[in-house]
């Protein structure tokens, strides 16, 4: 008798686990069902994009939405990975280096000169990819006519607060002299690994 209780007491547990585990992979499957496209996670180049962050609360502050902290604000991350995804890597290595400079511009305009390079450093290094590299030993990777850093400015600066800022710290550059780097000089601008475009 004490067997028969067991065994049923045991029929009974394996029956609720079977039941739960079918509920469950029903409610996963009917969230995957009910998510828009902009929820989907979207990899590029083994590069999980951040979501599309809601433009009012994006645009809400100067810096906006960045919710990996990696220094690119959400919006122009996607926008990076998207545009440049056809393209050489060493594009987006570019332009989001671009987008960690331009957010030191809406931080500190007032550090204009003492950021100057940083800011200007994207497109030192896409100069040398552009023209110099060929005579340094280094493959060509951007095209010639390719102005990365404008393409990103344009996203970067996006509503009048964001342009105000940047125009703040433009004229605080004003009067100033300043020496371009000599080509072989312009990779080390790179703020990211190059050797991994380097020719073998």
């Amino acid at each position: 008798m004490l067997k028969q209780k067991l065994l049923l007491v045991a029929t009974l547990l394996v029956a609720t686990v079977l039941v739960t585990g079918c509920s469950s992979d029903e409610n996963t499957k009917s969230e995957k069902s009910t998510w828009t496209p902009d929820q989907e996670v979207i990899v590029i180049n083994g590069h999980t994009l951040p979501p599309e962050p809601d433009p009012a609360v994006n645009n809400a502050t100067l810096l906006g939405v960045d919710s990996n902290d990696n220094g690119v604000r959400d919006d122009v991350e996607r926008w990076i990975y998207e545009t440049y995804k056809d393209k050489h890597p060493i594009y987006i290595d570019i332009a989001m280096q671009a987008g960690r400079a331009y957010k030191q511009v809406l931080e500190t305009p007032e550090k204009a000169r003492e950021i100057r390079e940083i800011v200007n450093a994207p497109l030192f290094c896409a100069w040398y990819y552009q023209k110099g590299a060929k005579y340094f030993g280094d493959p060509v990777l951007v095209e010639v006519d390719e102005r990365i850093d404008d393409s990103v400015y344009s996203k970067y600066f996006n509503t009048n607060e964001r342009k105000d800022i940047y125009w703040e710290y433009d004229g605080l550059l004003s009067g100033g002299s300043y020496d371009l780097p000599k080509a072989q000089e312009r990779k080390s601008f790179c703020d990211f690994d190059t050797s991994k475009y380097d020719k073998k």
